[in-house]
């Protein structure tokens, strides 16, 4: 049920990068290519935690998961910054 979840989640975060790509090309605001960005980063990170699950990746994958974690909330704040 987990991984069902798991595969859930990367699938609507590739489907708000689609969207967040698409408002990209229409606008050309840096701040829907910020959210392209940390969607698709979000995707990743999901990845990496169930190839962790399976065995397929071990080491230090505490602090990579971190580390995207860090990258995607910073990309949503330059998205929502305003100047």
């Amino acid at each position: 049920m987990e991984i069902l979840l798991d595969v859930a989640i990367i699938l609507l975060a590739m489907a708000l990068v689609a969207v967040s790509y698409l408002a990209y090309r229409k606008s050309h605001l840096r701040a829907t290519l910020y959210l392209t960005l940390a969607f698709l980063l979000f995707a990743f990170k999901k990845a990496v935690e169930i190839s962790a699950e399976g065995g397929a990746i071990e080491r230090d994958l505490g602090l990579i998961v971190d580390f995207l974690e860090v990258l995607v909330l910073l990309l949503f704040f330059l998205a929502l910054w305003r100047r």
